[in-house]
């Protein structure tokens, strides 16, 4: 059997995607779902009382008319 040569000079291309890109996004994803769950928790523990639904409509509609009767 003949010895098969290597090219080393010649880099292997791979459909290995880039490892930092993909470590970066899940670093960011992590610090995204950090965020988010600091949110909610501040919410929860906001001691206001809540508000219904029916509520909170009126009131940013009756925002929402004023601004919008407000010129440019």
């Amino acid at each position: 059997m003949a010895a098969e040569t290597i090219d080393h000079t010649t880099p292997k291309t791979t459909c290995r995607p880039d490892r930092s890109e993909a470590l970066k996004r899940a670093h960011e994803a992590a610090a995204y779902d950090a965020w988010f769950r600091e949110q909610v928790q501040a919410s929860l523990d906001d001691p206001r009382p809540s508000m219904p639904d029916d509520e909170a409509r009126a009131r940013f509609a009756t925002r929402k008319a004023v601004l919008r009767q407000q010129p440019e």
